[in-house]
C-alpha cells in the first residue's frame, strides 16, 4: 500500500513552490508534465512507498522548472506557462486533498508582490524609520528619555529591604 506524503505549496505571479515533505527519499520517480506532477518513491525511516499525483490548475513549463532533492525533502520551483498571474488554487480539482498544505514560510499574497520588488532593507511602510519618530516623541514610554523638565537617572536607586508579612515563616 502506498501512502501520500505531505505536500507544501506557495506561489508567485510566475511560479509555484512545491515541497514534498519526505525524509530519506530513495528510488524516486519524478515526472513533470505541462499539467501535472507525479512522484513515487521510498521514504522516511521505514522506507515505505509514497506516491502523489497533482493535476495543476493551469499549464506549467517543465523545461524551466527545477527540482532539488535533499535528505529532508524534495523541493520544486515550477514555472507557470502562458498567462501569468495568481491561481485561485494549486489543483484543477476544487476538492483539496488532506495531504496538501500551504507553505506559509514562502507564501505571498498578490498584494505583497510589490513589497518584494522594493529596494533592499525597505519595509512595507516605504522605508520610514519609526525609531527616530518614537525617540523624538519624548518620554520613557516612547524611548525618548525622561519627560521634559526631569533629569534622567543613570544609576539604579537602592531598593529598601522587604518586610516580612505577619505570620510568615522564615
Amino acid at each position: 500500500m502506498t501512502l501520500a506524503p505531505e505536500v507544501l505549496w506557495a506561489q508567485r505571479d510566475n511560479l509555484v513552490y512545491l515541497t514534498i515533505q519526505l525524509t530519506d527519499i530513495h528510488e524516486p520517480t519524478i515526472k513533470l508534465d505541462n499539467d501535472k506532477l507525479h512522484f513515487k518513491g521510498k521514504g522516511e525511516h521505514e522506507q515505505r512507498w509514497y506516491e502523489v499525483e497533482l493535476e495543476f490548475h493551469d499549464q506549467v513549463d517543465p523545461e524551466l522548472s527545477k527540482q532539488h532533492l535533499t535528505a529532508r525533502n524534495l523541493h520544486f520551483i515550477i514555472y507557470k506557462k502562458g498567462k501569468m498571474g495568481y491561481w485561485p488554487r494549486l489543483l484543477k480539482n476544487k476538492n483539496k486533498p488532506h495531504f496538501l498544505k500551504t507553505d506559509f514560510a514562502k507564501w505571498r499574497d498578490e498584494d505583497d508582490e510589490d513589497d518584494e520588488a522594493g529596494p533592499e532593507g525597505q519595509d512595507a511602510f516605504g522605508g520610514m524609520d519609526f525609531s527616530s519618530i518614537m525617540n523624538s516623541a519624548g518620554g520613557p514610554a516612547f524611548g525618548g528619555g525622561a519627560p521634559a523638565g526631569e533629569e534622567e537617572d543613570s544609576e539604579d536607586e537602592e531598593m529598601p529591604e522587604l518586610e516580612e508579612a505577619p505570620g510568615a515563616k522564615p
